[in-house]
């Protein structure tokens, strides 16, 4: 189901600096070899495109930041999910707020997930390059994740799709570590399949908004939705709107490792969320605390697992501009 997809009308780009942030690595470098493809006709519609290739984790934050800072007022990220949340990180400060709100975060999937671009329909690269020049820039929202990393320290972070607790986090732990030359769906499905059966029920403290009181629950996934997809097509918030001012909040607790791989394909077709076990909740606040200071319970960003529990999730409603096909 398409809900985010827009019909576009045709303009001009308007004049201004543009820089794209390639990931030459996603998509097991399939990216680059799309990038190249396309490459000409980018720049046919952003006049002065500045082009800047990432050389590691955490480049692309680094690359945005300098190009905004120099007066850019579009940045093109071109890479999958993950290389979009690290550049979305270049555009916000340390408090979580947008530094540059006129500025405008365009994006070309060439990833392996894709899923942020899914809500709006999948097409090959050269199809993206042609419609992003046509659409109109789009205002929404973006969430802030506040977590705890490897090393105990706090840490914040943006995300514009989805992110989780969890069973999900040993998932996309597993997933990020495989060598696999699998295609995307089936990496993250056996990679799921893998993760759940590592898993074990963790006893968390859960609050939504700014409610005096927190429900304990067996946790099995949390899902803090902004967008509807994650893990490689897994319909997770079917309702999910990326405009909307609120989260869909996913739980699913004290589910066992059977049911939760039975539930597995309901997932992709978004037909979970009458399940037993699995609740909905919105919310622009969601914060997860682990019973006990030993347990380890993994968190992931846009699919990249970055920390563990505790961790608090802040929606910034309307506080992003982007563009997308």
């Amino acid at each position: 189901m398409n809900t985010a997809a827009q019909t576009p009308t045709p303009e001009t780009v308007p004049a201004g600096k543009t820089t794209a942030i390639i990931n030459p690595t996603a998509s097991s470098g399939a990216a680059k070899k799309r990038w190249d493809h396309v490459h000409e006709a980018l720049a046919v519609h952003f006049p002065g495109l500045e082009v800047r290739f990432t050389e590691a984790a955490g480049h692309a934050t680094e690359l945005c930041r300098e190009a905004l800072e120099a007066g850019a007022d579009t940045i093109l990220s071109v890479g999958g999910d993950g290389t979009t949340n690290e550049v979305l990180s270049g555009f916000v400060d340390e408090h979580g707020a947008n530094r540059f709100p006129d500025a405008i975060l365009a994006i070309l999937a060439a990833g392996t997930g894709g899923d942020f671009q899914r809500m709006f329909g999948r097409r090959r690269m050269r199809r993206q390059v042609e419609r992003l020049c046509c659409v109109q820039p789009r205002t929404v929202d973006y969430g802030i994740a506040r977590y705890t990393d490897p090393s105990g320290q706090t840490r914040s972070r943006p995300f514009l799709n989805v992110a989780s607790v969890g069973v999900s986090g040993e998932v996309v732990r597993r997933v990020n570590s495989s060598d696999s030359q699998l295609g995307p769906t089936l990496k993250y499905v056996l990679g799921s399949l893998k993760g759940i059966r590592a898993w074990r029920n963790v006893q968390v403290r859960m609050k939504f908004d700014d409610q005096p009181e927190d429900q304990r629950i067996d946790l099995t996934l949390g899902i803090v939705a902004n967008g509807q997809y994650f893990g490689a097509g897994m319909w997770v918030a079917p309702g999910a709107k990326i405009d909307d001012g609120r989260f869909d909040a996913v739980t699913v607790e004290g589910m066992s490792r059977t049911k939760l791989t039975a539930t597995l394909a309901k997932v992709f077709g978004g037909n979970h969320m009458r399940t037993k076990g699995i609740s909905h909740k919105h919310a622009t606040a969601v914060e997860f605390v682990p019973v006990s200071d030993e347990a380890d319970v993994p968190i992931e960003i846009d699919g990249e697992q970055v920390g563990r529990l505790p961790a608090r999730f802040e929606l910034r409603a309307a506080a992003l501009k982007i563009r997308i096909s």
